[in-house]
């Protein structure tokens, strides 16, 4: 790898010979061809839900119209909103292609486009086909594309593009690139003022000061005015699950330790370890792993869910620059345990599906189903069971009947759903068992709708004089 510094004090900009443009425009090409295949194909399995797909189409279809997001639980009840106006920008795709697909492709392509940056920042050599493996592969992306849609996919390619520039010393522009992170969702403020501080060490004061200063500012006011503003009455997803706290906090910590040491590994395996070899940058994930750790909510100590997708960028910016410091025998041997570590992964995600035969039948079910959710009118107020909903989100008033409803909580009375149009109901639907299920299930029976069509265990339902 040829490397050279330009003289400029005022740039100090670090350059390598970059890997061609075709090179990474074709990793980009099979990446995003291997994700969307598998988003599209799990949607068609069924295997889409209304948390999180149609809850982000939900959004999407507000922005469409005009107005600010607003998601119905019951007639009583709101869901709590991220912080996210960067969704407003796919409002016009789903005016021009009003499907859910939509939204899984947008996901794909922006995913793998963080590819490009980092590839290019590797310079040219085998460490860029390490970092295409590393990037394309890593388990946080397995999960992200494996669990339905995410508002973190629109921030992966903004942190490559910073980390990229963080990597050629160009501090100015890694700042400029991670400001719109502001905008993908309201922890990320934390992010940016990570970023600004390791700025600030590598001597870039000025921007340092600005990316700290704007980060801490904006997460503050996101979470003490915008969010307490947009979602009212509900309780955000800070306050639910907030340690109580310094001291609820740090035994929250040492709680799950196995769990959380897994969930880092994970990150750091598929970079062969060298990661570590640049500590400085891995600074940058220290929010979203201190946010994830101290929350009672166990399901964000694990690795087997989108919160990972956005440290990916850091993790291999790291790899990088790790690899830069080493020579020799250490550098090929961290790079080859990278390639080693992230194939030994892959068989615990979502990506493995794509070697799976069978993930590529898809069920006779799933065509019978989207006939039968035909019936229902465009822009109707629709209670939609959770594998349902995602289909129908872009184009109905969903109330999210979910897990919204704890499975094992009680059953909402038929008087909160007064608002409620239509009803669509999967009977299969294992969580139909359950005493909150039980609730849905006896709305359709109430007397109050009349069953309009049937198949394979789900029911559609119009409420009478509708």
């Amino acid at each position: 790898m040829t490397e050279a510094t330009e003289t400029s004090p005022a740039t100090r900009v670090t350059t390598v010979r970059p890997v061609p443009w075709w090179q990474a425009g074709l990793v980009f090409v099979l990446l995003s061809g291997l994700y969307a295949a598998v988003s599209f194909q799990q949607y068609n399995r069924m295997d889409s839900f209304v948390f999180d797909l149609g809850f982000f189409e939900s959004v999407v279809r507000d922005y469409a119209h005009g107005h600010l997001p607003r998601l119905q639980v019951t007639d009583t009840a709101t869901a709590a909103l991220h912080f996210s106006p960067i969704l407003a920008l796919l409002a016009p795709l789903v005016l021009l292609v009003s499907s859910p697909l939509t939204l899984l492709g947008v996901q794909a392509l922006a995913v793998a486009a963080g590819v490009i940056p980092l590839m290019r920042a590797a310079g040219a050599g085998w460490i860029a086909w390490v970092v295409a493996i590393s990037y394309g592969l890593a388990p946080g992306f397995g999960a992200l594309i494996g669990y339905d849609f995410h508002e973190v996919a629109l921030g992966v390619p903004l942190l490559s593009l910073s980390l990229a520039a963080m990597l050629r010393s160009d501090h100015r522009a890694a700042v400029l690139w991670a400001l719109p992170l502001l905008l993908v969702k309201e922890d990320l403020g934390l992010t940016v003022a990570a970023l600004g501080f390791v700025v600030f060490l590598r001597g870039s004061r000025r921007w340092g000061v600005v990316a700290m200063v704007v980060g801490a500012v904006a997460f503050l006011a996101i979470q003490w005015w915008v969010l307490p503003a947009w979602n009212g009455d509900t309780a955000g997803f800070a306050d639910k699950y907030a340690p109580a706290g310094p001291a609820d906090a740090l035994r929250v910590l040492f709680d799950g330790v196995g769990q959380k040491w897994r969930t880092v590994l994970f990150l750091l395996l598929p970079t062969g370890l060298l990661a570590l070899r640049s500590p400085m940058l891995l600074i940058v994930a220290l929010p979203t792993y201190g946010w994830r750790f101290v929350s009672a909510r166990q399901t964000y100590w694990e690795p087997w869910y989108q919160y990972e997708a956005i440290l990916v960028p850091i993790a291999v910016a790291a790899m990088i620059e790790g690899a830069r410091l080493l020579h020799g025998r250490f550098r090929d041997a961290g790079l080859g345990l990278a390639v080693v570590g992230t194939l030994l992964l892959v068989p615990q995600q979502a990506l493995s599906q794509a070697w799976h035969a069978d993930f590529w039948r898809t069920p006779a079910r799933t065509a019978a189903i989207d006939q039968v959710l035909d019936k229902i009118p465009s822009g109707s107020r629709v209670a939609a069971s959770d594998d349902l909903g995602g289909r129908i989100a872009l184009r109905a008033e969903l109330y999210l009947i979910g897990d919204t409803l704890a499975p094992d909580g009680p059953p909402a009375p038929a008087s909160e759903f007064d608002g409620v149009q239509w009803v669509a109901f999967d009977r299969e639907l294992p969580l139909a068992q359950t005493t909150a299920w039980k609730g849905f299930a006896a709305l359709v029976d109430s007397g109050e709708f009349e069953v309009v069509a049937e198949a394979d265990g789900v029911v559609i339902a119009r409420r009478v004089g509708e």
